[in-house]
């Protein structure tokens, strides 16, 4: 694919959303890792399927270099499902490249009385407005292919301007290195300093992201809001589904009965199963859940629940293997993102 052929079908995929000349940002690559919008089989394109493509094609084409920090430090980029060429661990050999899974304890409860009961306490919940201001800290594998035994998660918050403007806000947090053993140490190599800042893209106000309108608290318009703004397909598998709802957890702080919708939605796209209770990367007590497909049997993704709230706090993406395409062991966590309630 020639550089104009590449614009083009980048254009078409995103129109008018971002300058031309601006270069893809982490938060352009989580929305293409978590969006997985497309079934294998499944012809017609939408929005978010070209827009991955272009990027599958981008990646291919060595002319364009790899995005990385000033500094030290290259830019963790978000693993794409559809276009993935990572190398082995070798310089390290003692440490291992991705964090640790989640604890998991039994919770002796079926995927139907947890959702039942999660989608209860979040309609009976006091409302809470909702605002485009999310803020998550994210974690993904790098696909450079360089070696490196240091885990840098990164804080991402929206910041709207006064002028009309607006970012994606983001810092280095704090570093860290696991054994081989799954032991979390300090970090085992060069490391940024926590609360680097990370320059990111500007755009117009209403303008940047998918989703600049607020989304609806019933589940047919969410689902709807959806195919508008992603290309979720009538068909879509529950890790479709749960793409979607990620990418709008990114940019809203929803309210209880915006996420009650969304879980009504994996729920009804099937595919999920009980896990057990876990602790988050931030120490929360929370419940998880397994959203698989049987398109993309090789990935899954472990939603977080809040034991009490039963809001979405947290999500890991797991590689379970057999896909040919990346050099970690089988099970490994190869993106993590913690929302954080404002």
């Amino acid at each position: 694919m020639t550089d104009d052929e590449f614009d083009a079908l980048l254009r078409s995929a995103d129109p008018a959303r971002t300058p031309l000349d601006t270069t893809p940002g982490p938060a352009d690559r989580a929305r293409l890792h978590a969006i997985m919008a497309a079934s294998p089989q499944r012809t017609s394109a939408g929005p978010v399927d070209r827009l991955r493509a272009a990027f599958a094609a981008a990646r291919r084409t060595s002319a364009r270099p790899a995005l990385r920090w000033s500094g030290a430090l290259a830019v963790v980029a978000i693993v794409v499902a559809g276009a993935l060429g990572i190398a082995s661990l070798t310089a390290a050999p003692a440490y291992a490249q991705t964090p640790p899974l989640l604890v998991v304890e039994h919770l002796d409860q079926s995927i139907d009385d947890v959702l039942a009961a999660s989608i209860s306490v979040l309609r009976s919940a006091p409302e809470r407005v909702a605002g485009r201001d999310a803020e998550v800290v994210r974690w993904a594998l790098r696909e450079d292919g360089s070696d490196d035994p240091v885990i840098v998660p990164e804080w991402q918050r929206w910041v709207w301007n006064s002028d009309g403007t607006g970012q994606l806000e983001a810092t280095a947090g704090a570093p860290y290195s696991v054994t081989s053993d799954g032991r979390i140490v300090a970090p085992a190599g060069d490391a940024p300093t926590e609360g680097q800042p990370i320059v990111g893209p500007r755009s117009e106000a209403g303008r940047y992201g998918y989703f600049p309108d607020e989304p609806p608290a019933d589940p047919a318009a969410l689902r709807a809001y959806f195919a508008e703004r992603t290309g979720l397909a009538p068909d879509a598998d529950a890790l479709a589904v749960w793409g979607a709802v990620s990418a709008l957890r990114d940019e809203w702080s929803l309210s209880p009965a915006q996420q009650a919708a969304a879980l009504e939605l994996l729920r009804d796209a099937g595919g999920l199963r009980v896990l057990g209770h876990v602790t988050d990367r931030f120490g929360r007590e929370g419940i998880a859940l397994q959203v698989a497909s049987t398109d993309r049997p090789d990935f899954s993704a472990t939603v977080v629940l809040d034991a009490d709230s039963r809001e979405i706090i947290a999500a890991d993406i797991v590689y379970r293997g057999d896909s040919g395409r990346i050099d970690v062991p089988k099970d490994s966590v190869i993106e993590y993102s913690v929302w954080l309630r404002r």
